[in-house]
C-alpha cells in the first residue's frame, strides 16, 4: 500500500533534515501530556474568516487564537464531503486509503488505528460532540472515544426529515462532559454543523451581516433540485432572499454565530480544572462553492479551491505566533498532535507531523497532496494544482492550473508534468466497508441530503 511508503519516507525525511519523526522531547508519562481539543467546523471556507482576510468580522475568537497560534494559509482538505474528509483527520489517510473511500454515510472506518484509539491507549480520556447526521456511530469514527455524542435534537429547516444540532447545544453537551472530567489529560473533539446549508442561524445572529452587491450580480431563480447549477438549491431556499450577496450574508451570520460558541469552547478548555496546558487545532472538512463555475452554495461537487481551501490553525505550548504559507493537508493533523503531545503515530500514515518544522522554524517539505471526491480528484503541490476528470469516453482528463492568493485558479492547459505519482495514487483501492444497515429513514435522510446515490 503506497501510504506505507509515504510515511518511511516522511520519516526518512525528518532525519535527513535532522529534527527526527518524533522530536526529542517525548514523554511516556501522561501526567505530562496536554489537553488536546481538535475542532471542526463543516462548510467553512477559509476566505470568510477575518483572519485569513474576510473583510468583515466573522470570526472574533477564531482570530483571538489564530493570535496566538500558527495560521496555515493553504491547508487542504482531502474530500469536499465530510465523512471522508473526517476519515483522514483521525486516520491519516487519503480518501482512497481508508475504508469509508469517498462515500459519505453509508461506509465506516476499520483496518486503521484512529488518533483517538492512540490518545485512551496512552492515558487519555475521549470524547467527541458531533452535529452531522454522516458522523454518526456507523461510520466508525467514534474508534477510540470513551464517549460519542451523536444525539441530534435539531430538524433543518426545509428538510424536517434531516436532524442536526446547533453550536449552542453541542458547546453545552461538551462543555459539561469537561467539567466532569477532572484530572486529564482528556482528548476532546467538537464538530460544528452551523456553516452548512441552509444558513439560518438563530434569530438573534440573522442580518448581522449585509455583504455588498457586485455590480455583475443577478436574481438567482429558485432549484427543484439541490445541485445548485445557476440557481439556489431547494434545501437552501430563503423566503424573501435570491441574491448571491444575500446567501452569503447569512453566511456569514452562520459563522458568526458558530464563532461565538467556539470562544466558551476555548475559554472552558483554558481554565479545565486539571490545570494543564491546552492543545488546539482549529480546522474544516471542506469549503462551500458560492459562484464558481455557476454553481450555487453546495459542496461535494469538485476539489477545486472554493471546496478544498479549508482554514487550519494550531495552537500549543512553546510554538510561536506565525503565519504559514507552506501547504498542509488534513491528514497532517493526527501525526502533529501526537507528536506535540509526546506519542509515536502508528504506521501507514500518509502526513506530516509539523511540530518539528514549526519548532526550528524550518520551512514544511513541498508535497502533492490530494483532494478526492471519486469522480474526480485534485493535486496541489506549490502554487498550483492538477485537476484529474473523465470524460465522456470515460478518459482521464489532466488539467494544470495556478492557483492564486485570492482563491482563483486559471487553467494552464493540459498537464504533463508530475503526472505519475498522481496516477500512483488514483490506482489505490482500499476496500469500501459498507456500514451497518440503515433504517428506512435514515436511507431517505442522506438521499434528502445527495449522499446515497453518488
Amino acid at each position: 500500500m503506497r501510504s506505507a511508503s509515504i510515511s518511511l519516507g516522511c520519516v526518512a525525511l525528518a532525519a535527513s533534515l535532522g529534527i527526527g519523526w518524533l522530536g526529542c522531547t517525548r514523554s511516556d508519562a501522561p501526567g505530562d501530556r496536554p489537553n488536546v481539543l481538535l475542532i471542526t467546523v463543516d462548510t467553512l471556507r477559509a476566505d470568510f474568516l477575518s483572519s485569513y482576510g474576510f473583510p468583515a468580522k466573522t470570526s472574533p475568537n477564531i482570530d483571538a487564537l489564530a493570535a496566538q497560534g500558527v495560521v496555515f494559509d493553504r491547508a487542504i482538505a482531502t474530500s469536499s464531503a465530510t465523512a471522508p474528509s473526517h476519515a483522514s483527520i483521525m486516520t491519516s489517510r487519503y480518501t482512497r486509503q481508508h475504508s469509508i473511500s469517498y462515500r459519505n454515510g453509508d461506509t465506516t472506518l476499520q483496518g486503521a488505528k484512529t488518533l483517538a484509539e492512540v490518545l485512551r491507549e496512552a492515558g487519555y480520556v475521549t470524547a467527541a460532540f458531533v452535529s452531522n447526521v454522516v458522523l454518526n456511530r456507523r461510520t466508525g469514527l467514534d474508534l477510540g472515544f470513551d464517549v460519542y455524542d451523536d444525539e441530534l435534537p435539531s430538524p433543518e429547516l426545509n428538510r424536517p426529515f434531516i436532524f442536526e444540532r446547533i453550536a449552542e447545544e453541542t458547546t453545552t453537551r461538551a462543555r459539561a462532559w469537561l467539567e466532569a472530567s477532572k484530572s486529564g489529560p482528556v482528548f476532546l473533539w467538537v464538530h460544528y454543523q452551523d456553516p452548512h446549508g441552509p444558513y439560518a442561524p438563530p434569530e438573534a445572529y440573522t442580518g448581522r451581516f449585509h455583504l455588498p452587491q457586485t455590480s455583475e450580480e443577478k436574481v438567482l431563480p429558485l432549484l427543484e433540485d439541490n445541485m445548485g447549477l445557476n440557481g439556489i438549491p431547494a434545501y437552501q431556499v430563503l423566503p424573501g432572499l435570491s441574491l448571491p450577496s444575500e446567501y452569503m450574508s447569512r453566511y456569514a451570520d452562520e459563522i458568526f454565530y458558530a464563532d461565538h460558541w467556539i470562544g466558551e469552547l476555548l475559554q472552558s478548555v483554558d481554565s479545565h480544572r486539571s490545570g494543564r496546558d491546552a492543545m488546539v487545532l482549529f480546522t474544516s472538512d471542506h469549503g462551500e462553492i458560492m459562484g464558481e463555475n455557476d454553481l450555487y452554495f453546495v459542496h461535494y461537487k469538485a476539489t477545486t479551491p472554493p471546496e478544498a481551501h479549508v482554514p487550519m490553525i494550531l495552537r500549543a505550548p512553546g510554538l510561536p505566533a506565525e503565519r504559514r504559507s507552506d501547504a498542509v493537508s488534513l491528514v497532517d493533523v493526527m501525526p502533529t498532535l501526537l507528536e506535540l503531545a509526546g506519542l509515536e503515530p502508528p504506521l501507514p500514515m500518509s502526513g506530516l507531523a509539523l511540530g518539528p518544522f514549526l519548532h526550528k522554524q524550518r520551512p514544511i517539505p513541498e508535497r502533492t497532496l490530494y483532494c478526492d471526491i471519486g469522480s474526480e480528484a485534485s493535486a496541489y503541490r506549490g502554487d498550483g494544482f492538477i485537476r484529474v476528470t473523465k470524460n465522456e469516453a470515460d478518459d482521464l482528463v489532466w488539467v494544470s492550473y495556478t492557483w492564486g492568493a485570492d482563491g482563483t485558479w486559471v487553467p494552464q492547459g493540459t498537464a504533463t508534468a508530475q503526472t505519475e505519482p498522481i496516477r500512483e495514487y488514483l490506482q489505490e483501492a482500499t476496500p469500501m466497508v459498507q456500514a451497518p444497515p440503515m433504517e428506512p429513514e435514515e436511507i431517505e435522510r442522506l438521499r434528502a441530503l445527495g449522499y446515497v446515490g453518488k
